[in-house]
């Protein structure tokens, strides 16, 4: 496959933050020469002269800056776009400020610069009065400057480009719509054919950005759109950096794109991978090879081998980091949505240690507390780093994750003294006020993450002595109550207590676990005076979820829980579950692509029959919906008439049924309406 793109692939240095440095940019650009890329695009939201004071003229100093920068740029073979971000307070109507945002771009154009980029992002998303009086919309009134712009560019015969950052920057804002009504089509409709447009994705951190998803958004643009990618982005979390591939985008988007322009992380010395695996990406994009041919996995792999010649160490004495440490760092500090293979696997390794026995731990207990004090030793060893400006972009997260792990080790060092009746040791590191201390620590425990919005009660019935329940976003720390939820649903709706007595938390590692593991985005908890009782959990791409099930999750629990022998018939209900852990049914009713999410809600019985169930099913299918999810599908014992009377009120529809008469599972769909004229 081939790829078109208008603007090669790239950096932009368009984060909230410490702009970088011209050493900085130096070293970027020996990257950028190494891994193929080709565009700077210059955007630092916190240098005043890109935004606060876009009126006012470059100094002196800045100007030769500015050549010099362009100057290297050019000797390097890479474009540089230079931005300007006067949309906080600019007059759309104003001749004068026209004229001024123009004249900032003439100072660039003298000094040898030729592509440019006037940004729309992060403002408010309507019309000042008197601007509102002489144009229809927010994108009238931004076209009609993008557009003045561009005319002024392409008078000056140096075959200059323009791009436009738009308001609605991504589908959620565009779903909301911000801008107004049909903003993003309205844009489009008045924008010069010539002026490019940026985007993110279905979100301002896009986990997937696929074929379909911009084929949709380049028919309401009238044009291909460049990404701005924020995939490595951490200036709106300084607790982590990311250092995974660049991943979630399939070369089949190279037609559908103008360009791929990287918004990574703010610390430039962590950079080095992200570009690394980029380059490569961008490669397979030009090769003529078949998709399977691009391989994060593999891109992070040589990507962490070249990095690791940035890890040598001061000391003589001091082993030399590996190839294998490194990649356990870059696996703990991986992407936006998710960890690493080998952290996955460790966060999974201590998870069960937490929730089993310790007389069960074994030699597998032993090894993964060995590798706990490894990683915790190898990032005591960092501090030794020879090359300190990527120790101390490093330094402040790696002593948050070594002081994790050590408080790890210590909590399981005494549930195994628990276990033994021997006493516990004090733990004197991890103190209250000093360990997840602070405001802002107090602030997330008092407000659990919510998936965009603040979800009101499920329904408004009180009940007898209590207050209304709340449906909120799971926490980790939410599992054992919704394992024993599970239970407490797990004979065909009823309380299956009685009959899990050998393994209580059987059901819930297979229905509870791996949602909030793999899709906590989706995973709702309710919860009243009492605590949790109830969730609906959901996934939007099952074949996704069931492939990240079996290759992070069922390994875990084959290892831990033998498949059982003999007559079938004499086995317990655990051990019919544990049968499952190695004979998993993955089934998915078709057709598939009308109805790829799933979704499971279960409710304790003191939470049944008081109206809550139609409400927060409404909730997670107005989620699916928002993330622009076709359909859902769930599956429902036939022997539950209850459920299926419910879901049938619902709109949900039968798709099939599995299993013998007696034992049936009968899934049912309900289709999520397509919205007109929106990004898909």
């Amino acid at each position: 496959m081939s790829s078109t793109l208008r603007w090669s692939g790239g950096v932009i240095e368009g984060f909230y933050g410490r702009p970088w440095s011209e050493r900085e940019r130096g070293t970027l650009l020996e990257w950028m020469v190494r891994f193929g890329l080709k565009t700077y695009f210059h955007a630092p939201k916190d240098d005043p002269h890109h935004r606060t004071m876009w009126r006012v003229p470059l100094p002196a100093a800045e100007v030769e800056t500015l050549e010099a920068r362009i100057a290297a740029c050019r000797e390097c073979g890479i474009d540089l776009v230079f931005a300007i971000h006067p949309g906080l307070d600019i007059c759309y109507g104003s001749e004068r400020d026209v004229a001024l945002l123009i004249a900032r771009f003439e100072q660039v154009l003298q000094r040898g610069g030729r592509d440019f980029a006037v940004l729309f992002d992060d403002i408010p998303g309507t019309l000042a009065p008197a601007d509102a009086a002489r144009f229809d919309s927010l994108a009238a009134a931004q076209a009609n400057v993008a557009n003045q712009v561009q005319a002024w560019l392409a008078a000056q015969g140096q075959d200059g480009r323009l791009l436009l950052c738009p308001t609605a920057y991504c589908t959620r804002m565009a779903n909301a719509h911000l801008g107004g009504e049909g903003y993003l089509a309205d844009l489009g409709r008045q924008l010069h054919p010539e002026v490019d447009v940026l985007w993110t994705g279905p979100e301002i951190i896009s986990r997937e950005l696929s074929p379909e998803h911009l084929a949709g958004v380049g028919r309401l643009l009238q044009r291909p759109p460049v990404i701005w990618d924020n995939l490595f982005a951490n200036d709106y979390d300084a607790d982590r950096f990311f250092v995974g591939p660049y991943a979630g985008r399939p070369v089949e988007i190279a037609s559908l794109v103008r360009g791929l322009l990287l918004n990574p992380n703010n610390e430039l010395p962590l950079n080095f991978v992200p570009l690394h695996t980029l380059g490569r990406y961008l490669t397979a994009l030009d090769a003529e090879a078949p998709a399977s041919d691009w391989r994060p996995r593999q891109a992070l792999l040589d990507a962490v081998g070249d990095w690791r010649l940035s890890f040598d160490l001061l000391s003589s004495e001091a082993a030399a980091v590996t190839e294998d440490e490194l990649l356990l760092l870059a696996d703990c500090f991986y992407l936006p949505h998710e960890h690493g293979d080998t952290a996955a696997l460790l966060l999974s390794e201590v998870t069960t240690l937490l929730h089993t026995p310790p007389c069960t731990w074994g030699e597998a207990g032993k090894v993964t507390r060995q590798r706990l004090a490894d990683l915790e030793q190898f990032t005591t060893r960092l501090a030794d780093l020879r090359e300190r400006p990527l120790f101390h972009a490093m330094s402040r997260r790696l002593w948050a994750l070594r002081e994790e792990l050590s408080f790890v080790r210590q909590q399981l060092d005494n549930l195994e003294r628990a276990s033994r009746g021997t006493p516990l040791r004090p733990d004197d590191d991890h103190l209250p006020g000093t360990f997840r201390g602070g405001f802002v620590a107090d602030l997330r425990r008092l407000l659990p993450l919510q998936s965009g919005q603040t979800h009101q009660p499920a329904a408004r019935t009180r009940r007898a002595g209590g207050g209304l329940p709340l449906l909120r976003l799971a926490r980790p720390d939410d599992q054992a109550a919704c394992y024993r939820v599970c239970l407490e649903t797990g004979d065909h709706g009823a309380d299956g207590t009685p009959f899990y007595t050998d393994d209580p938390d059987a059901l819930g590692r297979i229905f509870v676990g791996p949602y909030l593991a793999f899709a906590p985005e989706l995973s709702f908890v309710l919860e009243d005076d009492q605590g949790v009782c109830g969730y609906v959990l959901a996934t939007t791409d099952s074949r996704r979820f069931f492939e990240r099930y079996e290759r992070e999750w069922r390994p875990d629990l084959v290892a831990h829980f033998p498949k059982p022998v003999g007559d079938a018939a004499s086995w317990t209900r655990a051990q019919q579950v544990h049968w499952e852990y190695h004979h998993p049914d993955y089934h998915c009713p078709e057709p598939y692509e009308q109805y790829p999410a799933h979704a499971h809600i279960d409710l304790m019985p003191r939470a049944q029959c008081l109206g809550y169930g139609g409400p927060i099913m409404r909730q997670i299918v107005a989620e699916l919906h928002r993330r622009g999810v076709p359909g859902v599908h769930l599956g429902v014992s036939g022997r539950n008439q209850r459920a299926l009377r419910f879901y049938a009120r619902l709109g949900f529809e039968e798709l099939g049924k599995t299993g013998a008469p007696g034992a049936e599972v009968i899934y049912l769909g309900l289709k999520l309406a397509a919205e007109q004229e929106r990004p898909t």
